[in-house]
Parts: C-alpha cells; structure tokens; sequence
C-alpha cells in the first residue's frame, strides 16, 4: 500500500475550504486509511519531525508533503502537494524531491552544459560607459525539473576565477518574456534583471542564471496572456485566481538545478543571492548553508504592476521587494 502524510507548518495561510480540498485530495490519491495529519503548535526542529513521520507511518514507500513557512505556501496553489507522481523524502535536509536524488546529497547524473564566450555591451542593458563587458555563456539542453521543461542559461563574469569564489554576486533569473524581452510595466522582471546586469558589470565577478521554461511562475505564454486577459476584465481578482481560471497553479517553479550548478559546475565556494524570492534563497541555502547570504532588490511602485507587487508580497510571501 502507498501511503501519505500532509505536514501543515502552523504560519502558513491554511483557509478551510482549501485545506478541504488538498485533503480531499488526498484521501481520494491514498484512500482514508492510508492518509495521516500532522499538525503541531510548537515549532519543530528537523530530528522531531521526521521522529513524527516515523511513528505515523513505517512504510518507506510513504508519500511526504510539506507546507514550510519559509516557503509561504497558499494553499490555493499547493495542489503541488499533491502530485501524481510520487514524492521522495530526505531525512537529511527535511525536504521532498522528485529526482534521482536529493540536492542536498550531492552530484549525480550532473547537467551537461556547452560553453563559450560572450562579449556583451553594457549599454544594452542600460549600464554605463562604452567599455564591453567579458563574459562566458552557459546552456544546458532541456530537462524536467517539477513538471516543467526547463533550460538553465547563464552568464559568467570573471569565469577564469570562478572556481572557488568567495562572496560572488548571483541572481537566478526565471524566463519573462513580456518583461525581459518587450519591457513590460506589468511585472518587475526586465528591471530587476538589468539591475543585477548594472550591479554585475561593477563587479570582478558575477553569475546571472536565467531558467528558461519559468515564463508566467510555470504556466507558459499563453496561460500568462490568457491569465491577464481575465485580470483586464475582472479587477477584484488576483494573479493566482486568474491562473487558476485558466488551469494553472499560481508556481510550480523549482530551483534545486540552478543550486547545483552554482554548487557542482562553478564549483563556487560563497555567493551573494539578490533576490526576494525565498524559495530561491531556500533551493540555494539546502547546498550552500551559511556560506549564502540574501540581498533583496526593492522595486518602486508603478501605476500598472502596483497590484501584483503588492500581490508578490502579500501571497506569495517575497521579502523585501517594496521600498
């Protein structure tokens, strides 16, 4: 028999009528007499809740999912506990997977990349001065990571000494074409990038990784137009209703690739992350520990991304993003 255990960390937003429909969803995945809840009004460390998971249930084939504060988990869009597919366990980390194997445990089955050199003009992303920029491009081919085909990219400055850097500038970066490509005011993607690529230029070295296959938090381009068509027409919604009306989860996105090719391919030893995700930071921090540090990157209120700024903030749980 499968087994499954639903942890529901007590600072996430558990409304009553999702929380019914996650359960629901489960007793129907597992059936009633294989479904365990664990709740807890105390905060525990690692060791106690995998103590608890071990006392609910020793089969090993058991199915885990978590709701961490950390991570800011609406359980609007935490159907991703409930996956078809069955979910691994790290009782090192504390986390669920659906690879090989756990980040945390190290290289295996390691990403191939091809490599070259990038020339790139500053100005072309607003920097200044006239000087061009070196840097060393690398792609990957596709690959599955949480249900998406996903692509790592990345830009590399001061390659030839990347290995073992300490205190190196990083940004991970998901696909946004509205903002990256066509400067859409309706999100903060294209700022936030070419505010790291200005930050990157000043530094002797830095790493902007872009994930190809993140475009609208893992719906696609066309579930994202088809999502603001509706935020056009239907103001009281937010972004995560709007993707849910067209059939997607408000985030699906994963980062644990991005982590391991900092970790494992650049082999960097310490880094700075300016981001205010912080299930970016999390992915990172699993491989990285103390030798991480978070730096947000306020963005300035617009008048046509006001609403999803605050939205970021109040839903989806980024740290630091309004000034």
């Amino acid at each position: 028999d499968k087994c499954g255990i639903i942890l529901f960390d007590n600072g996430s937003f558990n409304y009553e009528g999702d929380a019914k429909q996650i359960l629901g969803g489960g007793r129907k995945l597992f059936e009633r007499d294989h479904l365990s809840i664990f709740s807890s009004r105390q905060q525990l460390t690692t060791p106690k809740v995998h103590a608890a998971i071990k006392a609910m249930c020793q089969n090993p084939s058991s199915v885990i999912f978590l709701t961490r504060i950390t991570m800011r988990f609406d359980l609007v869009q935490s159907v991703c506990l409930l996956p078809k597919r069955a979910m691994n366990f790290c009782m090192e980390c504390g986390s669920f997977y659906d690879a090989s194997s756990c980040p945390c445990s190290g290289p295996d089955n390691p990403i191939v990349f091809s490599v070259t050199s990038l020339p790139i003009e500053p100005s072309s992303f607003g920097g200044i001065g006239t000087s061009v920029m070196e840097t060393t491009c690398y792609a990957s081919e596709y690959f599955d990571e949480g249900g998406l085909k996903v692509q790592i990219t990345a830009l590399v400055k001061g390659n030839h000494r990347i290995k073992g850097a300490e205190n190196v500038v990083v940004r991970i970066h998901s696909e946004c074409l509205t903002g990256d490509v066509f400067y859409s005011k309706k999100c903060d993607c294209g700022e936030q990038k070419h505010k790291f690529m200005q930050l990157m230029e000043m530094e002797k070295i830095g790493v902007l990784v872009y994930i190809k296959g993140h475009e609208g938090r893992g719906a696609g381009l066309y579930n994202k137009i088809k999502a603001y068509e509706i935020l056009d027409t239907e103001s009281s919604k937010n972004h995560i209703d709007a993707l849910s009306d067209v059939g997607c989860q408000s985030d699906i996105r994963e980062y644990n690739a991005a982590a391991r090719f900092l970790k494992y391919t650049l082999e960097i030893k310490s880094l700075r992350l300016f981001s205010d995700d912080l299930k970016k930071f999390e992915a990172v921090k699993k491989l990285f520990g103390s030798n991480v540090s978070r730096q947000s990157m306020p963005t300035v209120l617009g008048e046509y991304n006001e609403k999803y700024l605050q939205e970021k903030v109040s839903l989806c749980g980024h740290d630091g993003l309004l000034e």
